[in-house]
Formats: structure tokens, sequence, C-alpha cells
């Protein structure tokens, strides 16, 4: 015979399953605000697109592993590295790479949900 599952466990599955299509539901806002700083960005100009920029990507970095999306975690950290680094980059090719992966790994979860 197989174990019976606790009711709890499945209601604890749920709740998880529900926060997470919560957060894919984000997704489209979020990649939103990610394209907005990205446009915004220009070598050595104004530092506040920068930051912006590496805020999306730190939260989706630490958020995204959580719900199992690990290609947009991946993604997120590798900018947010960029970023984040005790001379931080801000030239628009040295970053263009890891935003289009992160751009494309949010694409993908958002098509596919």
């Amino acid at each position: 015979m197989g174990a019976e599952q606790d009711p709890r466990d499945a209601e604890f599955e749920a709740q998880i399953e529900a926060l997470r299509q919560h957060f894919v539901g984000e997704l489209p806002e979020r990649r939103a605000k990610l394209v907005a700083a990205w446009v915004d960005c220009v070598d050595r100009g104004d530092e506040a697109p920068w930051l912006r920029l590496r805020d999306v990507a730190h939260k989706l970095s630490g958020s995204a592993p959580c719900y199992g999306l690990d290609a947009i975690g991946d993604a997120g950290r590798r900018l947010d590295k960029l970023l984040s680094g005790r001379t931080p980059c801000r030239e628009r090719d040295a970053v263009a790479t890891t935003v289009a992966e992160l751009i494309a790994a949010l694409d993908q979860t958002i098509a596919v949900s």
C-alpha cells in the first residue's frame, strides 16, 4: 500500500503553486521594467537607470529560483553581478548580451504560462 498524503502537505503545495502562478503573472510587468531601464541606460550617463536595471535583475535573481524558474534566476544573477561589482559596469555593449539572455528567459517563461 502507498503512504497517504497528509492533507496539510497538499494544502501547502497548492499555496506554493498559487504563489508561483502569481509570480509568473507578474513577469510581463517585470520584463517591461527591465526593458524600460535598459532603454534608458547610456554609456557613462545618468546612474539612475543602471540602478533600476540592477534592482530588477537583483529581485529576479533571488525570487525566480524559489519558483523553479532557474533560467531567469541565473540570467538575473549574472546581470546583477555585472551591475553590482566593485566597479559596476555602466557600458551598454558589455551588458547587452546578459540583458538579452534575461529578456529571453523571461519571454520563454511568459510564453508557456
